[in-house]
């Protein structure tokens, strides 16, 4: 996380969420989301931090839990799969502008300046690096996938993202939230601005890192299937359409000559009447499993499974704008009758 001159006013209009989908449970990643926590708290009146874990490290996090004020730990099945851990802490947000991040890039990105960013342009933010001219052209497929699946894939992208609550409820009803938190779909309702981390900025590994990239790269192609069916349905109706112009043709020779080839007629007749059919047959096939897709609505959600905290957010609002709460008031003592 960078250092920057931080203003001395906070900023009242504004709930900042900030969302782990993993946090080492270690002590120098505790002290990063530590020293997280003191910056927006310099810049920011009201904010949490939502960091998930697995049920059977909840203890490991306890530290934190009572180390950082305004912070939810959820916890959810072990081996749960870390975009999918994304997806549950940003519909557990309940910030005005929410910010998917980890532990590794806050070193390198202004964090505080991605989200004012957001808050003041209702845009969503996402942090991008520097990426060579090799790497680019290497990355060109995957770009191209990415395009062909409606999503705005490359290699400079991080994870660190920062997006006002309505773009956000957008992505989180996205057929596959899991993605669209990652690779910003291509969609003109989604306004989109990029915040440059330092040229300077290493690549950075992670573990598991390898085996998140081969699970977001078969998401993609599975989302290049309504493409395909697209090409595939096209293909259908020129074949189609070749096995019927065939056909005619058969049957103008068979009417205009006398002397015919024997079995020509037969295996022609056959060859059009299978390539009209096949063609047919493969089209229908393909339009229905569009309409099949088009139809689908996403699966119900999954929270996570139990939640720990350390919050009292009503209090502070109660206290800052000097409200007494009914609950704290003495109970009035009973009179009897007279």
């Amino acid at each position: 996380m960078t250092d920057v001159l931080l203003p001395t006013s906070l900023r009242e209009d504004v709930l900042v969420s900030v969302c782990f989908g993993h946090i080492p449970p270690d002590a120098a990643s505790f002290e990063v989301v530590a020293k997280l926590a003191q910056n927006l708290d310099a810049r920011f009146r009201f904010r949490e931090i939502v960091v998930i874990a697995d049920e059977g490290l909840r203890d490991k996090y306890a530290d934190l839990v009572q180390r950082v004020d305004n912070l939810r730990l959820l916890t959810v099945r072990d081996g749960t799969g870390f975009y999918r851990r994304r997806v549950i802490a940003a519909d557990e947000a309940i910030g005005d502008v929410v910010l998917m991040t980890n532990v590794a890039e806050l070193e390198h990105v202004d964090v505080v300046a991605m989200i004012e960013q957001a808050a003041d342009d209702q845009h969503a933010v996402l942090a991008i690096r520097s990426v060579g001219v090799v790497n680019r052209t290497l990355a060109a497929p995957l770009v191209a996938l990415g395009r062909m699946s409606g999503f705005e894939v490359g290699l400079r992208d991080l994870q660190t993202l920062a997006v006002p609550r309505t773009l956000l409820n957008q992505l989180l009803t996205h057929p596959a939230p899991d993605l669209a938190l990652r690779f910003p779909p291509r969609d003109i309702r989604l306004p989109l601005d990029f915040a440059a981390a330092p040229s300077d900025m290493p690549v950075l590994r992670e573990a598991g890192q390898q085996q998140r990239r081969l699970a977001l790269l078969q998401k993609l192609l599975v989302y290049v299937a309504p493409s395909l069916l697209m090409v595939v349905t096209l293909a259908s109706a020129v074949l189609a359409a070749i096995g019927l112009v065939y056909a005619f043709y058969v049957l103008g020779v068979w009417i205009v000559v006398d002397d015919i080839a024997t079995g020509w007629l037969t295996l022609s007749g056959m060859l059009s009447l299978t390539a009209f059919f096949l063609g047919v047959s493969i089209m229908g096939l393909s339009l229905g499993l569009q309409q099949l897709l088009a139809s689908l609505e996403r699966n119900d959600f999954e929270g996570g499974a139990t939640e720990t905290n350390h919050i009292d957010l009503f209090g502070k609002v109660a206290s800052e704008l000097n409200v007494d709460l009914e609950r704290d008031r003495p109970a009035p003592e009973k009179v009897g009758p007279l």
